[in-house]
């Protein structure tokens, strides 16, 4: 009788340390996206996954493929706790926190060096922890390169998308640049744009290089047109439920191995970038260099508006401007 006791104690003390804090140490976190296997996001992610587990000792699985989801349906499980980690572009965040609004601004920086400023410093760590009380966190912004056009025919200045139907992600400040472009805006999940595009449902759409190739849009429209409209990052988030769960030593490693995540990124996507573009030629896709001081100078009344709108997140845009 005294060993069975024994045993029931011992037992009950290691269910209890499972349902402690440190639950993510006894389960296997979820990690989705909804980007192939061959895109450079799910190989950063890929390798955040095995650094978290070789260095936290938390199994995390990834989900690519939209397997469980779209960008909308997985920050959703993200927000109730379902999965743990999710990528999404900044663009919807907006919804959940406005900070992210400033991201999604056209021509918002200089050059790629005040981008890296701007996401790595003050500024991009404000952003990133915006949306704790809408149910997810940010751990690190990931480069998403540089959005420009991709129709049947070249984009060399704004007046070349009138009448023309464009596929944006939703988001309002996406849905006022095309419009200030003089396209007319279409918002439409991501998985749907092949067959939008195939169908004549949308003329065009917007995206970088490597979710062009990847996609395999570029078999459907021919024409790249690099006016570079948005830099957009795509952000790794975490559940705030998940990470309440963790201990500060496991939050430690994690925010650790998301810095780290964000160089992993920079190469992946580089090189991605380079092989796509050959590729791409292959497949008699044309490029065309746009006119990109035209765009810049038809986009201003975007930021009339935004600073009409959101006068909390000016001194954000002053400061981002230089102003």
């Amino acid at each position: 009788m005294i060993k069975l006791n024994q045993v029931f104690f011992a037992c009950s003390i290691a269910t209890a340390a499972l349902l402690s804090g440190n639950v993510a140490q006894a389960a296997t976190l979820k990690l989705a996206h909804a980007l192939p296997t061959e895109h450079p996001v799910h190989s950063s992610l890929d390798w955040f996954a095995k650094q978290v587990k070789k260095r936290a000792g938390i199994r995390v699985k990834v989900y690519p493929n939209g397997t469980l989801g779209n960008e909308t349906n997985l920050l959703q499980m993200v927000q109730n706790g379902t999965i743990a980690f999710t990528k999404v572009s900044a663009a919807p965040l907006t919804a959940f926190a406005p900070d992210y609004k400033l991201l999604s601004l056209p021509y918002l920086y200089k050059d790629r060096a005040q981008y890296d400023e701007v996401l790595l410093g003050p500024i991009g760590k404000k952003i990133l922890a915006s949306s704790r009380d809408s149910g997810f966190i940010g751990l690190a912004f990931l480069d998403a390169g540089a959005r420009s056009f991709y129709t049947d025919k070249p984009i060399k200045t704004p007046s070349d998308l009138k009448g023309m139907k464009i596929r944006v992600q939703n988001s309002a400040l996406s849905i006022d640049t095309i419009k200030a472009l003089g396209g007319t805006p279409v918002p439409l999940p991501y998985g749907e744009l092949y067959s939008a595009l195939q169908q004549g449902v949308v003329d065009g759409a917007e995206n970088n290089i490597p979710s062009y190739y990847s996609s395999r849009h570029y078999e459907v429209k021919k024409v790249y047109s690099y006016d570079k409209h948005t830099m957009v990052p795509d952000v790794l988030v975490v559940s705030t439920s998940t990470w309440d769960s963790l201990t500060d030593e496991q939050r430690k490693i994690i925010r650790e191995v998301a810095a780290e995540t964000v160089k992993v990124q920079d190469t992946n996507w580089s090189n991605y970038v380079e092989k796509s573009v050959k590729e791409l030629k292959k497949y008699n896709v044309k490029f065309v260099d746009s006119d990109i001081s035209k765009f810049q100078d038809a986009v201003k009344p975007v930021y009339d508006k935004f600073r009409k709108e959101n006068p909390e997140l000016v001194g954000m845009l002053d400061q981002i401007q230089g102003k």
